[in-house]
C-alpha cells in the first residue's frame, strides 16, 4: 500500500530535479559539474532547473542531459525517456523559434559582411586618393626644381616703302651745298662741347666692377629601388619631396649646403659637383638625415 504513493513521487520529480539530487548524493558542487562537462556554471544550473538556454539547440541540450546524467551514473533510458516526455509538449512551439532565430542570426551575419565589404571598398579608395594626390605633389616638385628656359620670339615690322618724289637737277645742287654748310658747322659744335666737357669732368681710371654672377651647385641622385627623400637647400627652400621610384634619376640645382633626409639610404647613389658622395656611413633599412658637403 506504500509503495505507490513513492512511485507516484518519484514520476512527478522533473529531470532537473534528479540531476540534482544525483549530484548533491555524490557531493559535487556545480563548478565541478561544469568543468568536467566543459559547461558553464550557468548552463548547469538551467539543466537543473529544467530551463535550457533558448538560444541552445534542443539536440544540444538532450546531449548536455545525457552526458550530466553519464557524469552521475544515471541510466540513460530512463533519464531520456524522461526527458522526453517532459520537453514533448513544447517542442512543437520551440521549432518555428528556433527557425526565426536561426534567419535574425543569419542576416545579421550577412549585413556584417555587408558593412565589412563597404568599409574595405572606402579604405581602398581613400588609399587611391593619397597615392593620387602625392604623385601630384611629386611632378609639381620635379618640375619646378628644375627651372625650363623658354625662347623669345623675335618680332619684326615691315618696313614701309617710302614714296621717292623727283627733284631738279639745279634744286638738288642747291640743297646738297646746304647741308654740308650745316654738317660742318654742326662738326665744329660738337667737337668744341667735347673739348670743354673733358676740360670739366677728368677721366677716370678706375676700373667698373664686374657683377658677380652666383655659381648654383648640382645634385644628382640616382634610385635603385623606392625611396622617400627630402631635399632642402642653404637658403631654407624644398627642391624635393616624396618618393621616388627605382630607377628614377634625379637633377637637382641650388644653393649648398643641401640638408637631405632619405628613408633607405642603401638604394641611393649621389654625386655632388659630380664627385661621387661616399653613402657607406649610412645603413639600409634605416633613415638617414645628413648635409652635403659635410661641414669640416
Amino acid at each position: 500500500m506504500n509503495k505507490e504513493p513513492e512511485n507516484e513521487t518519484v514520476a512527478e520529480i522533473s529531470v532537473g530535479q534528479l540531476l540534482r539530487q544525483a549530484r548533491e548524493q555524490r557531493k559535487l558542487t556545480i563548478q565541478q559539474v561544469a568543468l568536467q562537462l566543459n559547461l558553464k556554471a550557468e548552463q548547469v544550473e538551467r539543466l537543473e532547473q529544467d530551463q535550457p538556454d533558448g538560444r541552445t539547440l534542443e539536440t544540444f541540450a538532450r546531449g548536455y542531459v545525457r552526458a550530466y546524467g553519464r557524469l552521475l551514473k544515471l541510466p540513460e533510458t530512463e533519464l531520456m525517456a524522461a526527458l522526453s516526455r517532459q520537453t514533448g509538449s513544447a517542442a512543437s512551439t520551440a521549432k518555428p523559434m528556433r527557425t526565426f532565430s536561426n534567419r535574425t542570426a543569419h542576416q545579421a551575419t550577412e549585413n556584417r559582411f555587408m558593412w565589412l565589404t563597404y568599409a574595405i571598398i572606402a579604405l581602398l579608395l581613400v588609399l587611391l586618393f593619397v597615392w593620387w594626390w602625392q604623385s601630384a605633389r611629386e611632378n609639381t616638385a620635379d618640375s619646378s626644381s628644375i627651372p625650363a628656359s623658354q625662347p623669345v620670339e623675335a618680332r619684326t615690322q615691315p618696313v614701309s616703302p617710302q614714296p621717292t618724289t623727283e627733284v631738279p637737277a639745279a634744286q638738288a645742287t642747291d640743297e646738297q651745298a646746304a647741308s654740308m654748310g650745316s654738317a660742318a658747322d654742326n662738326a665744329i659744335s660738337e667737337q668744341q662741347l667735347n673739348e670743354m666737357l673733358q676740360q670739366l669732368v677728368p677721366p677716370s681710371t678706375e676700373p667698373v666692377p664686374a657683377v658677380e654672377v652666383p655659381q648654383l651647385d648640382t645634385l644628382e641622385m640616382r634610385f635603385s629601388e623606392n625611396c622617400w627623400i627630402d631635399v632642402v637647400d642653404a637658403e631654407g627652400n624644398r627642391v624635393a619631396y616624396g618618393t621616388k621610384q627605382a630607377g628614377y634619376i634625379m637633377q637637382l640645382t641650388g644653393k649648398a649646403p643641401f640638408v637631405i633626409t632619405l628613408g633607405n639610404p642603401s638604394v641611393v647613389r649621389i654625386n655632388f659637383n659630380q664627385q661621387a658622395f661616399d653613402m657607406s656611413a649610412f645603413p639600409g633599412g634605416r633613415v638617414a638625415k645628413f648635409t652635403i658637403p659635410e661641414s669640416e
